[in-house]
């Protein structure tokens, strides 16, 4: 009796501290939340954004090991303020999204940087291509905890704009990515 006293003391354990090892899951509201974009047209700063984006998001600023982050962004919703420019955005030379209708980050690695940023790491999906990108973000908690960063990407990586459009003399090679999620615990 003693002896399984003592195995099942330290199964619990063992689950204790398992569960203490994971990150809090993090809820995204959307309607709080925005990815936006920029790139440069014949030098002519442009931007866009998504309108429909979704993440699956376990952090902990006390746990960085224990994270585990899924994004998916719905590139049916690009926009860029202008009909045409979307319905263009979505073709086969840009986008492709009636082939490729999510791009996805997933992080494998979240790293502390120093004044309070940190850096995810991970690959990012577009179009049929993965590339491995770094992201640098704050997180400020509290009720409503903010995720807030950004990173650059180069589009030709992920194949976007084929043709004539991979002449970055017309559309930088160069795209920033920003983002804002408001999220709930």
């Amino acid at each position: 009796m003693k002896k399984i006293t003592s195995v099942i003391g330290i199964m619990i354990t063992m689950l204790l501290l398992s569960q203490n090892t994971h990150a809090s899951e993090l809820k995204l509201d959307p309607a709080k939340s925005v990815i936006e974009f920029g790139f440069s047209q014949l030098g002519v700063p442009m931007k866009g954004r998504f309108t429909r984006f979704d993440a699956k998001v376990f952090f902990d600023v006390k746990k960085l090991d224990a994270t585990k982050a899924e994004f998916g962004v719905d590139m049916n919703s690009v926009d860029l303020g202008d009909k045409a420019y979307n319905d263009e955005t979505k073709t086969p030379v840009w986008l492709n999204a009636k082939m490729f209708p999510k791009a996805t980050f997933t992080a494998v690695k979240v790293t502390a940087l120093p004044g309070g940023k940190f850096e995810a790491t991970g690959k990012l999906s577009i179009k049929g291509a993965t590339q491995p990108i770094k992201a640098q973000f704050t997180f400020a908690d509290g009720a409503t905890p903010i995720v807030e960063g950004a990173f650059t990407m180069k589009r030709l990586g992920w194949k976007i704009g084929d043709n004539e459009w991979k002449d970055t003399s017309v559309v930088a090679d160069d795209v920033t990515v920003k983002f804002r999620f408001t999220t709930s615990r």
